[in-house]
């Protein structure tokens, strides 16, 4: 750094510095600033949005109790339109979906559940939504879109039930030795009871 004799050449050399550099720290200062309060005020935001999706969701688990189709159809639209980057919203429509199967709703229950699958950032709830979304599409003879669903992959933890629903695709398309295999590996992956797979199995032959 450049020495100076005297203070009145100091100060001469650090307005002169100011000229050139003033307004880029300023400048830095005030985006740092403006950086620090946006960031703060996201956070706050998400938190907002966590909260009021949480109160809403308490009311749509009330009106799952309930039976009350019309209440969980309402929360679950506003969940989903207004709190979509929340994970109540995914919960919320997955919980529609089933209402709506129940109804015989299948293409809104479809809808749906491609909707979790698209925006759910919860590995969990997107595996439960595709093998939901599978067994639906067989249901509706949908075979080839089903099949499709199914093997594109869920976690270790949900390969059992991939396995049976990839045997019931097998049998609905009359092969029966690739359903036969599939349910043997669904009893072999399964963590609870094999009876009700035993049966499937079971009326395939040996």
């Amino acid at each position: 750094m450049a020495e100076y004799e005297t203070e009145e050449q100091q100060v001469e050399a650090l307005k002169e510095w100011w000229k050139q550099n003033g307004i880029a720290v300023i400048g830095g200062a005030v985006l740092g600033i403006s950086a620090l309060v946006g960031w703060r005020g996201w956070n706050w935001h998400q938190e907002n949005q966590a909260t009021e999706a949480s109160d809403i969701f308490v009311v749509l688990q009330e009106a799952v109790s309930k039976n009350d189709a019309a209440a969980l159809s309402e929360k679950a639209n506003i969940l989903r339109d207004q709190y979509g980057s929340t994970p109540y919203a995914s919960l919320a429509v997955l919980h529609h979906a089933k209402a709506q199967i129940d109804q015989s709703d299948h293409a809104a229950a479809e809808e749906s559940l491609r909707w979790v699958l698209n925006n759910s950032k919860q590995d969990t709830v997107k595996n439960v939504a595709r093998l939901r979304l599978a067994r639906l599409l067989l249901a509706d003879n949908k075979i080839d879109e089903a099949q499709a669903m199914v093997n594109a992959g869920v976690s270790d933890a949900y390969a059992s039930l991939a396995n049976e629903i990839r045997g019931d695709i097998f049998v609905a398309k009359g092969e029966i030795e690739q359903a036969k295999k599939a349910y043997d590996e669904a009893m072999l992956t399964t963590s609870g009871s094999v009876e009700y797979l035993q049966l499937k199995r079971s009326d395939l032959g040996s």
